[in-house]
């Protein structure tokens, strides 16, 4: 499935025998209550032997994990080396196009549920820009799962940080999460109220950290 690009421009080979849902036609994700630990991101994976202990996240630039959706077959047995991946992360930024958001949250629906047919143990994210992306950025995903978010961009200014937690309130009723998995910093102190809460440091932290170690 999904191997010859040139006959499967579309990647609709990730999406074979999916239930598809929604307007935009996302394919359903299958829940998971597990929780990452020694997360690592896509982008230095590859530096590491042995990743039988890690998580991989994709909460890094686009353009370091566009080449998974091109061929995701060739990265299979490598996230399969992992305990478990934190979804792709397709940006939707306030400045792109709703169809582009649209097209965005489509790629990330289609790995996860990809690579879950492989077994892989897939933590979905959620990324939107305004609070009326909620009317199909949750499509496909599972209620009462964990999922995953970034703070990336939410301190950019006010409007970022409300839309941000607004966002979150969101998530929390409909999808009602048994985790919610934050990465990164700047967690707004309005959505502490939430105990299914789970933090862990974004790629730039850890870089500092391992400096600062000097690792």
């Amino acid at each position: 499935m999904a191997k010859d690009n040139e006959r499967d421009p579309f990647r609709r080979g990730y999406l074979s025998g999916a239930d598809i849902v929604g307007s935009e036609g996302y394919p359903k994700i299958a829940p998971t209550q597990s929780l990452p630990r020694n997360v690592i991101s896509f982008n230095e994976s590859g530096k590491y032997r042995d990743i039988s202990n890690n998580w991989i996240d994709h909460f890094i630039a686009d353009s370091q994990f566009e080449r998974v959706y091109n061929n995701c077959d060739r990265y299979i047995s490598r996230y399969r080396q992992a305990l478990g991946v934190i979804g792709t992360d397709f940006s939707a930024y306030r400045n792109m196009y709703k169809w582009q958001r649209k097209n965005n949250v489509g790629k990330n629906r289609s790995i996860d549920y990809y690579l879950q047919q492989h077994g892989i143990d897939v933590i979905p994210t959620v990324s939107w820009a305004y609070i009326e992306d909620f009317e199909w950025c949750l499509d496909g995903l599972p209620i009462g799962s964990s999922v995953a978010i970034s703070t990336n961009g939410c301190a950019r200014n006010f409007l970022s940080r409300n839309v941000f937690i607004e966002g979150v309130r969101e998530v929390q009723r409909r999808l009602k999460p048994s985790h919610l998995i934050i990465c990164g910093n700047n967690i707004p102190e309005d959505i502490l109220e939430f105990k299914n809460i789970v933090a862990y440091d974004n790629f730039s932290q850890r870089m500092h950290r391992r400096i600062k170690d000097g690792k």
